[in-house]
């Protein structure tokens, strides 16, 4: 088995979460970690026995690394993200792919052309629930679609434990950014591309704040209606669901793992959680063994910029 040697680029709450995954996967050996936090740096560095670097471009230059793991905001992706091409390095980056269409068309064309894996760290596709609504889709379970539904809501945004300094910004934060492409990514993996958006977006008053509402209806080339609703500061507590709605079946995930399934005239009812037949790293692992993998890849980052660069016009 080939192990493949990793740096991550990016070391706060979210790619925590890959080093801890990265760490106890034995196809991957994390050796070199950077952060502009001295601190975090040396406290991850220490944990991982991996070399710890401030400068981006010095870690990505390190000839040991294989993978190189962008899991820095937004804003910074795409530099990161183009000197990595350079040293044609393959790539895992964190979602949204960029920070505008015009970044995300660079940073997939150029990835495409330098013949490198390009994957976006999506991890619902990896899941039980997603297989299983991916399986329903294919044999035709759902009958005709009527409708397809993203509702996201959130009592307070950024949530308690996400407070950094930029999740919470017009610039670069909202749950736009941050929670809605999950679920568009699986709508157009699922579905097809979207053709027509009509977008309804509210602002606080305070010029940098990041969006406390939504309102819009997407229509697919397929042509099924998608409607979108998100709100910041509702008393109840925060709750997500994407829900499609079948002439003989309809289904809801809700809060990312809870799969709910209703055949025609029946309620709702929560199905028994599945063990995935795969994961994100297994499947990155085939990809850069020169295997077939499922892979979301930059393409499909792109597609899903287009939608979040549309709401914030």
């Amino acid at each position: 088995m080939t192990v493949i040697r990793v740096g991550i680029v990016g070391l706060g709450v979210v790619g925590q979460r890959l080093v801890k995954a990265f760490t106890e996967d034995d196809k991957f050996e994390i050796e070199a970690v950077c952060d502009v936090n001295a601190a975090l740096l040396e406290e991850t560095s220490a944990a991982c026995n991996a070399r710890g670097y401030t400068n981006y471009q010095e870690l990505i230059a390190d000839a040991a690394v294989d993978l190189v793991y962008v899991a820095v905001p937004p804003a910074y992706h795409h530099p990161v993200v183009i000197e990595t091409i350079k040293q044609k390095k393959h790539l895992l980056c964190e979602k949204p792919l960029a920070n505008s269409v015009e970044e995300a068309k660079d940073m997939y064309e150029k990835a495409k052309e330098a013949g490198i894996v390009h994957a976006i760290h999506f991890p619902l596709p990896y899941q039980a629930e997603f297989e299983q609504i991916k399986e329903w889709v294919n044999v035709g379970a759902f009958g005709e679609i009527r409708r397809i539904e993203l509702s996201m809501q959130f009592d307070q945004w950024p949530r308690p434990w996400q407070q950094t300094p930029w999740i919470g910004t017009r610039k670069q934060g909202g749950f736009i950014r941050e929670i809605m492409p999950h679920y568009i990514q699986m709508l157009i993996h699922l579905f097809g591309e979207v053709d027509e958006t009509v977008m309804d977006v509210e602002f606080p008053q305070a010029d940098e704040d990041s969006e406390i509402g939504l309102m819009a209806r997407l229509k697919l080339k397929n042509g099924i209606n998608v409607l979108v609703d998100g709100l910041v500061g509702q008393a109840e507590q925060e709750h997500i669901a994407f829900t499609i709605h079948g002439t003989e079946q309809s289904i809801s995930l809700e809060n990312w793992r809870v799969l709910k399934k209703a055949e025609r005239g029946q309620a709702l009812n929560e199905l028994e959680p599945k063990q995935a037949t795969t994961s994100l790293l297994n499947e990155l692992h085939k990809a850069i063994n020169g295997e077939e993998a499922f892979i979301i890849d930059f393409h499909e980052g792109l597609l899903v910029q287009e939608l979040i660069d549309e709401a914030h016009k």
